[in-house]
């Protein structure tokens, strides 16, 4: 097996920190396994340390969810030399890779974004830092207990509101965890919620995600907005979203977001760009800066505030969200797909 990158170097890349969540036992896979089920290996003989000393759930030393981290946590199995992720609800992530070690250093391979790496060991139940704190720790942890999806979220989701049409797209999420979308496609989905950091116009805020991820591709993430009527694509420029059924009568919430679908309104000179976070971008096709502003809707009509201090308005088509007429200059602006 060939080294990977210096433990260095990972630490000038990005904080990598273990947390261990799982399920008990000499079974990864074992859910109701206590910390007494584990047991320490005796270091060898002459004095270094073996992988069969390394077998166990390793995790930060402050504790799941102490650190940002590449990988979560994780599982070393001695006889197999492999090493297996699990998330901070004791779930497997999906990432796994080798295993070995020189006696002082702990290799892992095929880590995620990163490549292999190499961790100093500390004794058999520490690693350390390439300064020799201690930094992950082997035992059973306190993981998180699992969040379920409430009741009203499952049932049908329309891709874009689009209920009407024979083409429309249907996603279903089943109680059993299992979903289907369309006549071809389906698979599992797992929900999480966490806390994530956001920064807007210099600000630094604290946003509670409901995160629902589908099986089958990668990156098919969504997040719930709009009181979880909407499932928003996490990786999207804006019309890649599912409403729920029970919110189709929800005619506001249509039209915002089919206002707000990733696509701009064009005029003559510039093109109006309508954003879920209420704020409005002008820009224009010559020469000038552009223009930043926040706007409303009620019913048909989009109150915009410039933030040089003007005012202005919008009526929508009623028949065509994806047209509107801007008061001040009477110009008709619509979306160009």
């Amino acid at each position: 097996m060939k080294r990977g990158k210096k433990y260095a170097s990972l630490l000038l890349a990005l904080v990598l920190c273990l947390s261990m969540a799982a399920c008990g036992g000499e079974d990864s896979n074992e859910e109701d396994s206590t910390e007494e089920d584990y047991y320490e290996e005796e270091v060898s003989d002459d004095g270094e340390i073996s992988i069969e000393d390394l077998e166990g759930y390793w995790s930060p030393v402050e504790g799941i969810g102490s650190t940002t981290s590449v990988l979560i946590s994780i599982y070393i199995d001695a006889a197999s030399e492999t090493w297996e992720e699990y998330d901070q609800y004791g779930e497997p992530a999906g990432y796994t890779g080798d295993a070995y070690t020189d006696g002082i250093v702990l290799t892992l391979t095929d880590v995620p974004l990163i490549g292999d790496v190499e961790i100093p060991i500390g004794d058999a139940d520490t690693l350390v830092t390439d300064t020799g704190e201690i930094y992950w720790v082997k035992g059973y942890p306190d993981y998180e207990e699992k969040p379920e999806l409430s009741s009203d979220y499952y049932g049908r989701w329309y891709l874009r509101g689009d209920h009407d049409s024979e083409y429309a797209t249907v996603l279903t999420l089943n109680e059993d965890g299992t979903y289907t979308r369309g006549d071809m496609e389906e698979g599992t989905f797992t929900y999480r919620e966490y806390d994530q950091g956001v920064s807007y116009n210099g600000t630094d805020t604290i946003v509670f995600r409901q995160e629902v991820a589908l099986s089958s591709f990668m990156g098919e993430m969504y997040y719930l907005v709009s009181d979880g009527q909407v499932l928003e694509h996490w990786a999207d420029d804006g019309d890649n979203y599912y409403i729920h059924e029970d919110a189709l009568e929800n005619v506001q919430l249509l039209k915002e977001y089919q206002m707000t679908d990733g696509e701009s309104y064009w005029g003559e000179d510039y093109t109006l760009a309508f954003l879920r976070d209420h704020t409005l971008n002008c820009n224009p096709f010559h020469g000038t800066e552009m223009r930043l502003g926040t706007w409303e809707l009620s019913d048909d009509t989009i109150m915009i505030f410039w933030d040089d201090g003007e005012m202005d308005e919008a009526t929508l088509d009623p028949e065509n969200p994806d047209s509107l007429t801007l008061h001040s200059t009477g110009e008709t602006l619509a979306k160009l797909f």
